[in-house]
């Protein structure tokens, strides 16, 4: 089975946490790996080259390739902006897989600008097109508010109508897809992700933490992933404000370590960063924060592991994988009351929850979680709790078996359109 597998905005195997690099890159690299265990799969994973010294062919493993090709300026470019570069993109792929006379069986997009290349290689290649939409439009707008283009909207709905089969990490935005677009129940399929255990176990390691200056008493709390409202970090600012104006006796010994936000350069130039550390300065609370930039992940689980504890105060997440890496490590969750994650964390067993965008009530969240009387967590029932429900070897089962079903269901065009035209919904 040939799989063309596109994630034009952003390379799988870039580094984590940076613009753009996210979940979405987590998910495709492992899930990449894990679809391997079937000897029949070959997979190539189309991105556009950010880097100069990236096109071309990289071969990760027997059955896995990245394939760098143009799509606008050879350089990250903000995927809000990528929008009039995937006309060039879409047809690089379509030279490239003329030129390299290749053929695929299913073409696998991610993310709305990947879908609308997925889109017109599906009419070109006659191939059937999965498609992974990872965040959808309509629901950050309805947890958070915001703008999105009007052309992400219309393509999000005409490629529900288009893609022969959709695959959602969670029950509700399965829910919600069902309910939003003209589409039977029975064309989404909830994968759910999978974590990897090898990267993501209990660390014996204390030097992380000694490092950055921090003492035995200290408690911290620690935040992984991109910085930008929509995750929510400075709910989490804002709570520690609230606890040093309550004279909280457990605030002296709080800190918030971030990891996540690129590498120096990009923190210094990150608008939410900049918005975050003028609201710490003006509370007199710098000294409580450390922003760490972006890390890989072999190093997480170091860090995951000395926390107290990990908080995801996003305002909408599709799944959520720092939550199930943190709990794979033995280290509980406090995390926004959204989505999958309110099945994932179980109250008072592997962390706690909140609302989002409520800083007074996370306040109260952390006390209760420091609270003497609380009892001790248990490390290892909750990595073993999280272990037997998400595993990449089943993501991969369960989406290797969606592919053979959408490949024995004839035919794949699902509209209409004139020889030389822009494929249109029926």
């Amino acid at each position: 089975m040939n799989i063309c597998m596109i994630s034009f905005h952003s390379c799988p195997f870039s580094l984590l946490g940076g613009n753009g690099t996210g979940g979405m890159s987590v998910y495709l690299r492992e899930l990449s790996f894990a679809l391997t265990q079937f000897p029949d799969v070959h997979i190539d994973i189309f991105t556009r080259i950010q880097k100069p010294e990236l096109a071309g062919i990289k071969t990760i493993t027997s059955q896995i390739r990245v394939v760098h090709l143009k799509g606008g300026p050879c350089s990250w470019v903000d995927r809000r902006n990528l929008l009039e570069y995937y006309p060039q993109f879409t047809l690089n792929l379509e030279c490239f897989i003329q030129r390299h006379s290749r053929e695929y069986d299913v073409i696998s997009s991610h993310y709305w600008l990947s879908g609308l290349v997925g889109e017109y290689l599906k009419y070109r290649l006659g191939s059937p097109l999965v498609h992974t939409y990872h965040t959808l439009a309509f629901l950050k707008k309805r947890a958070y508010g915001g703008a999105e283009s009007s052309q992400r909207w219309q393509a999000e709905s005409r490629q529900a109508v288009a893609a022969d089969a959709i695959i959602s990490s969670s029950r509700q935005e399965k829910e919600s897809l069902v309910q939003s677009y003209p589409i039977p129940e029975r064309k989404v399929r909830v994968v759910y992700p999978g974590v990897n255990p090898e990267l993501f176990s209990p660390s014996p390691d204390q030097r992380f933490f000694r490092q950055n200056g921090f003492s035995e008493g200290d408690r911290i709390l620690l935040y992984v992933g991109r910085i930008e409202p929509l995750k929510g970090l400075m709910t989490v600012v804002k709570a520690l404000a609230h606890l040093k104006e309550k004279k909280d006796p457990l605030f002296p010994r709080l800190k918030l370590v971030v990891i996540g936000g690129g590498k120096e350069r990009e923190l210094s130039q990150n608008e939410e960063v900049l918005r975050i550390k003028k609201f710490l300065y003006q509370k007199n609370l710098t000294d409580k924060v450390s922003f760490l930039g972006s890390k890989r992940q072999i190093q997480l689980k170091h860090y995951y592991t000395k926390a107290d504890a990990v908080v995801v105060p996003s305002f909408y997440e599709s799944f959520g994988f720092v939550p199930v890496e943190a709990l794979a490590c033995g280290t509980p969750v406090l995390a926004s009351h959204i989505g999958e994650m309110q099945s994932i964390i179980k109250e008072g067993r592997n962390g706690l929850c909140f609302p989002p965008g409520q800083p007074e009530v996370l306040s109260r969240c952390i006390q209760s979680f420091f609270s003497p009387n609380t009892d001790v967590w248990d490390g290892k029932k909750i990595r073993n709790d999280v272990m037997k429900k998400f595993t990449w070897s089943q993501a991969a089962q369960n989406t290797y078996d969606l592919y053979r079903e959408v490949l024995r269901k004839k035919p794949y065009l699902t509209t209409l359109f004139q020889p030389g035209e822009n494929p249109q919904p029926v």
